[in-house]
């Protein structure tokens, strides 16, 4: 099978590039920036295009050229730059995913997996969040991805394009850089794990959705490998760590493990707007548990956090 990742040396994309090069397949990654550290061991077995989703003409030819068979649409424009640059956003996130939707109608039949999130449900949404909720999203991420799930179903259901997409909850895993709103999760795990003091900068009581990284790729993949007939609802949630873990709950876990970890809670008012108003509690995914079988395997955090120590021990040059 020749399957294309865009976005494919990043947070997710370097896992399914792994995984797909065990798996015999011929793969293809399209990124704008290469960050080739995170996929060193395999970088001779993949096919490196370094080009812009925004450029239809860069999609078309990785597509056509290379005889696309599964797409696997990873690349964006995250949350944080996307709220400081909606124009880019825009280019990026919208045209960019057009650009691949077209690119797999005129160019094969290839599958395409849009990866979508949590965002898309606005602050408006009650406690729980299924898949037929209202869509309201507050920010230019959120907005982007919803344009498209909504779109990518149109490509399915008048175009034929075998479009299938699945949002994810906060993803937390080794190596993140960037602060955001969620990003206290996974970092109070990994700075202990190093040996390091964490200040977490949301109340003890603050809860998000999550799911480690791991799940995230294997979720993809789950989605991508369905029967056409099975995927029905097309745009699904899927959810991790269940039920949602407050940030006091993970502190507690991570002192199980590392007893002298040094957590302190100096919540950043900006940040604790965002979750005063954010009230989702549990990701209902039980569309994606009975039509194509979602099932995580790393359903909470002790069982997240000896993977992630593993993943820091055994690869440090993916992470640092």
């Amino acid at each position: 099978m020749n399957v294309l990742i865009t976005g494919g040396t990043g947070f997710i994309g370097a896992l399914l590039a792994r995984k797909h090069v065990q798996q015999g397949d011929n793969v293809v990654i399209f990124d704008v920036a290469p960050n080739m550290s995170r996929i060193a061991d395999i970088a001779n077995a993949v096919k490196m295009v370094r080009g812009n989703l925004a450029y239809a003409s860069e999609v078309y030819n990785v597509v056509k050229e290379n005889k696309i068979d599964r797409i696997l649409h990873l690349g964006s424009m995250l949350s944080a730059p996307s709220d400081v640059n909606p124009w880019a956003s825009f280019q990026v996130n919208v045209v960019g995913s057009i650009n691949v939707l077209e690119a797999a109608r005129y160019f094969g039949d290839a599958t395409v997996v849009f990866p979508s999130t949590i965002a898309t449900f606005g602050h408006d949404t009650e406690t729980v969040a299924a898949d037929n909720t209202v869509q309201h999203p507050t920010t230019m991420y959120g907005c982007g991805k919803a344009y498209i799930e909504n779109l990518g179903r149109f490509y399915r259901d008048r175009l034929g394009v075998d479009f299938r997409a699945i949002r994810f909850p906060s993803v937390i895993g080794p190596g993140a850089k960037v602060r955001h709103v969620s990003q206290y999760n996974a970092w109070m795990i990994e700075f202990p794990l190093r040996g390091k003091p964490f200040e977490c900068f949301v109340t003890e009581g603050t809860k998000m959705p999550i799911m480690y990284f791991k799940d995230a790729a294997n979720a993809v993949d789950a989605i991508a490998d369905a029967p056409r007939d099975a995927i029905k609802t097309v745009n699904y949630n899927i959810a991790g760590i269940t039920p949602t873990t407050s940030a006091k709950d993970i502190e507690l876990v991570v002192k199980k493990h590392v007893p002298d970890a040094q957590i302190t809670y100096v919540p950043d008012p900006e940040i604790m707007k965002y979750y005063a108003s954010f009230k989702i509690d549990t990701f209902d995914d039980s569309r994606a548990r009975n039509e194509w079988g979602w099932c995580p395997a790393f359903p909470d955090i002790d069982t997240v956090l000896l993977d992630f120590k593993a993943e820091l021990q055994q690869h440090p040059e993916w992470y640092d």
